[in-house]
Parts: C-alpha cells; sequence; structure tokens
C-alpha cells in the first residue's frame, strides 16, 4: 500500500495521491459532476504534474484487489484553493467529498480554503455550508453567462493552554 494513503479496515476506504492509472475513472467522475465544463486529460495530467501532493483520489478497494474503485477526488493548491472536488454518482451523501475536504482541512500550514461554486449550485454550497465555508465574495461572469460565489473556510486558532488559563 502506498505509505501516504489513509486506510480505514474496516470499510476499504483509502484516501491516497493520484496515480496515471486513476485517469479513466476521474475524466468519467469528471464529466458526469461537471457536464458544462468539464476538464480534460491534458487538464488533468497538467494539474497532477502541479498538485502532486494534493491530487488525492478516494477508493473503495473490495476484498484481494489490488487497487480500489475510485469514488471521488480532490484537487487543491498548496495555498488552499480548491481547484476541483467530484464525487462518482452513485457515491454522492456517503461522506466522500466530507472526507476528501476534512483531508484538505487538516493540513496545518493552509491559513484558508476556498473555491469558487456556481451561483446556482445550491447542492454545493450547502455541502461547504455545513463544513464551516462562508460566501466571502462573487465573480461575475466567471462560468461564461453564471456569477460564482466565493466560498472560504479559515481554521479556528486553538488557544495554547496558557492563554486558557489566564
Amino acid at each position: 500500500m502506498n505509505p501516504g494513503a489513509k486506510f480505514n479496515a474496516t470499510t476499504g476506504l483509502t484516501i491516497r495521491p493520484f496515480s496515471f492509472s486513476d485517469l479513466d475513472s476521474i475524466l468519467q467522475i469528471e464529466r458526469q459532476s461537471f457536464p458544462k465544463s468539464p476538464y480534460d486529460w491534458t487538464t488533468f495530467l497538467n494539474l497532477s504534474a502541479l498538485y502532486p501532493e494534493t491530487f488525492l483520489v478516494h477508493t473503495h478497494v473490495i476484498d484481494g484487489q489490488k487497487e480500489g474503485n475510485i469514488w471521488g477526488y480532490i484537487i487543491f493548491s498548496k495555498d488552499g484553493h480548491i481547484i476541483s472536488i467530484a464525487v462518482h454518482p452513485l457515491h454522492r451523501r456517503k461522506g466522500v467529498g466530507k472526507k476528501l475536504l476534512q483531508r484538505a482541512m487538516k493540513i496545518l500550514y493552509l491559513k484558508k480554503i476556498w473555491a469558487e461554486v456556481r451561483r446556482s449550485n445550491l447542492g454545493a454550497q450547502a455541502f461547504y455550508s455545513k463544513l464551516g465555508f462562508q460566501i466571502t465574495g462573487e465573480v461575475p461572469n466567471y462560468y461564461g453567462n453564471e456569477d460564482a460565489l466565493i466560498i472560504q473556510w479559515t481554521p479556528v486558532p486553538q488557544k495554547s493552554s496558557q492563554e486558557s488559563s489566564c
């Protein structure tokens, strides 16, 4: 198993870095998730070169399989910009997207995490809101004829033991 992977033995779920062999499954999820403007093969290869540590896939390993079925993915920059996150339609509302996003939220050096969301995508807005994201702005015509909302999450600073005892 990849040393960077996080494995849950009870469910067979793993979050691991993207590999080239994942590309066909990622493209299928992408086309189903973003039919208006899917990324293509070249874009994903470029993103994997730019963000090798933060292009993660969520897989489900079935007994005896070497590689699992890909249920979703996330790509984010080292400064916290979510470039893309998507979950296969058959596996939505099962916590896959939440687990992927929470993995990014646990990275200690990130001062904030943010993304662009279509104004019409109420499902995505609700998803991010449940995880503590807030709308912080908008970009007119970001998606051609549709505005994007900027959503952002900022970690709550941990109080030191000295501060809490004062």
